[in-house]
């Protein structure tokens, strides 16, 4: 069976994210005295139902959580909080609960209305115009600051 770029790819951030992923959950790297850290998004597979976690990239802006992707709604866990947007995520090593709106290619995204001003301003500027590249982002709110 030959193996796809798609495939090894799949299997590079696989094997990445085993080592990495512990680490970050208890807080290595986490935003705290900089706003931008790294963050472990944990969402419900949509076929499988089962948690899978992911380190990303995370920006805490206007009390919300900003996590991104270069691969877009190639990413499995883009794909899952479409299905169910309640996640998980870590931040400084504790845990917590939030509703994510995604926005990517071909996706229709929460009328940015519905965010504080400066995170309107960012997802209709820059944020758009990244997606337009291929980027995919979630946008988290804690569970107590729903959209």
């Amino acid at each position: 069976m030959a193996t796809t770029a798609r495939d090894l790819e799949a299997q590079f951030f696989r094997n990445l994210n085993a080592v990495v992923e512990p680490w970050v959950r208890a807080g290595v790297g986490s935003p705290g005295l900089l706003p931008a850290g790294l963050v472990v998004l944990e969402t419900t597979g949509r076929k499988s139902r089962t948690p899978r976690r992911t380190p990303l990239v995370g920006v805490l802006l206007e009390g919300r959580l900003i996590v991104s992707t270069v691969r877009g709604a190639r990413s499995q866990w883009v794909r899952n909080a479409l299905t169910t947007p309640g996640v998980r995520y870590w931040l400084l090593g504790s845990e917590h609960q939030g509703v994510a709106t995604i926005l990517a290619a071909d996706i229709a995204a929460a009328a940015p209305e519905t965010f504080p001003p400066l995170l309107r301003q960012l997802v209709a500027g820059p944020l758009a115009a990244a997606v337009a590249l291929g980027w995919a982002f979630a946008v988290i709110a804690p569970v107590d600051v729903q959209e």
